[in-house]
């Protein structure tokens, strides 16, 4: 089993939380009905598929 160590817990802790808050800070200029399209299309969107990288 792979697990972080304390510090790394820390540090994903840290970047959660300020991630959290910059989610918070970009959504707080739109309007209520801007913000439910936004939540609309964050609940609804699939990643991309990855691509291998091209061969040398």
């Amino acid at each position: 089993m792979v697990a972080p160590t304390p510090a790394g817990r820390e540090l994903i802790d840290r970047a959660f939380t300020e991630h959290m808050e910059n989610e918070r800070n970009l959504l707080d200029g739109l309007t209520a009905a801007q913000q439910a399209a936004e939540r609309e299309v964050l609940l609804t969107a699939r990643p991309a598929k990855a691509e291998p990288p091209p061969s040398p």
